[in-house]
């Protein structure tokens, strides 16, 4: 009997073990992770307006006022041609009390535009001058032309004179001469004799140039001014 019990008990234990082991476990719930935040974006920042530089504008020199009736010192004085005319307007200024120089062999690298306000360049060849120099009329002109043009450009007064009379207008090399310093000439300076026949009254008259005449060489004093 005994042992019917004990057998009993065993299968009622077995029946309990079973049961527990048979009933469905109960999952723990999943925990939720927290929703990532998207990371606040950073307020775009606004580059800096560009301040545009102010454009530079170049000053123009200040030119020295062509006058139609005079000549204004300090001047410098070359010959296209190397005829002594250059020399001779040279002396009469300085004679005079004027501040002048004169070069004859003066170009557009050596000019000194800070120290005068006025070129002027003299009209005529002579074969002998050029032929000591080394030069020739063509030589002449284009320094002549170069000078003139960075004297302008400087807000310098370009004169062109012919003061020696009609003995600087008797060839092809007086023509071309002339042609090249009255044509880029501000004012045109001559004595009565070197317009003898008219030739630069109606010269200036055509080109619209302010004609400066006087009786001879020496009356240039009469037309400086400083």
């Amino acid at each position: 009997m005994k042992k019917i019990l004990s057998i009993i008990a065993l299968m009622l234990v077995l029946a309990l073990v079973l049961g527990a082991c048979s009933a469905p476990a109960e999952e723990a719930p999943a925990a939720e992770a927290p929703a990532a935040e998207a990371p606040a974006e950073a307020p775009a920042e606004e580059a800096p307006a560009t301040e545009e530089a102010p454009a530079e504008t170049g000053e123009a020199a200040p030119a020295t006022e062509v006058s139609g009736d005079s000549i204004q010192a300090p001047m410098i004085v070359t010959t296209c041609g190397q005829s002594p005319g250059a020399v001779m307007v040279n002396m009469v200024a300085v004679q005079s009390g004027f501040t002048s120089a004169s070069d004859n062999s003066l170009t557009a690298e050596t000019l000194d535009t800070s120290a005068y306000k006025t070129l002027v360049v003299t009209a005529g060849t002579s074969m002998k001058g050029m032929g000591a120099a080394g030069t020739d009329v063509d030589t002449e002109i284009e320094r002549c032309t170069a000078l003139m043009q960075a004297a302008k450009d400087a807000g310098m007064v370009v004169v062109g004179a012919h003061i020696e009379g009609m003995a600087r207008r008797t060839d092809n090399s007086d023509e071309k001469s002339i042609e090249a310093v009255m044509g880029m000439a501000d004012v045109i300076l001559v004595v009565e004799d070197s317009d003898s026949d008219g030739f630069f009254t109606d010269y200036a008259a055509q080109n619209n140039k302010p004609l400066i005449k006087v009786s001879e060489a020496l009356d240039i004093a009469s037309v400086i001014t400083e």
